[in-house]
C-alpha cells in the first residue's frame, strides 16, 4: 500500500476513534484536573492527588497523539522518524492513563454489568490509532527495506 493511500486510512481512523475519545476523555481529564484545584471537598487528598495524575497524562497523552497524527498526516513515515522524543514520552504517559481506564472498566464489567464499557470511549479508543503511529515509526517500511 503506498503512503498516500495508508494516510488516507490513517485520517478516517483518527477520525472515527479520536472524536469520541477526545470528546469524552478530555472532557474527563479536564474536570479531574478541575476537581483537583477545586477546594471543594469531593474527594480525599490521595484520591485527588490520583485523579490529577489521570486528569493529567490523559491531557498530555491527547495532545501528543494529536501532534504525531499532524506530523504523520502531513509528513508521512518520514515526518514521525524525524520528531523528538517528546510527542513519544507524552503519548506513553496518556497511554499508560487510558491503561488505567481499561483496567478499572476490567474490574467493574467483573463486578456484574456491561454498562461500564461506555468507559472505553473516555480515551482507550486512542490506543489504537496510537499503536499504529508507533508500528509507523518503527516499522520498517517497504521504501526502506531496500536500502
Amino acid at each position: 500500500m503506498d503512503d498516500t493511500t495508508q494516510r488516507r486510512l490513517y485520517f478516517i481512523q483518527a477520525l472515527v476513534l479520536g472524536i469520541p475519545a477526545v470528546a469524552a476523555g478530555g472532557t474527563l481529564a479536564v474536570i479531574a484536573v478541575m476537581v483537583f484545584f477545586s477546594r471543594n471537598n469531593y474527594v480525599s487528598g490521595l484520591q485527588s492527588v490520583t485523579l490529577l495524575a489521570w486528569g493529567l497524562s490523559g491531557i498530555v497523552g491527547l495532545l501528543a497523539w494529536a501532534w504525531l497524527s499532524i506530523v504523520y498526516l502531513r509528513g508521512g513515515r518520514d515526518g514521525l522518524r524525524r520528531t523528538g522524543p517528546l510527542g513519544w514520552i507524552g503519548m506513553a504517559v496518556g497511554s499508560l492513563g487510558a491503561l488505567v481506564v481499561v483496567v478499572f472498566v476490567a474490574r467493574l464489567v467483573l463486578q456484574g454489568g456491561w454498562a461500564p464499557l461506555g468507559y472505553l470511549a473516555a480515551g482507550p479508543l486512542l490506543l489504537i490509532p496510537s499503536a499504529q503511529l508507533v508500528w509507523l515509526r518503527w516499522a520498517r517500511g517497504a521504501e526502506h527495506d531496500a536500502t
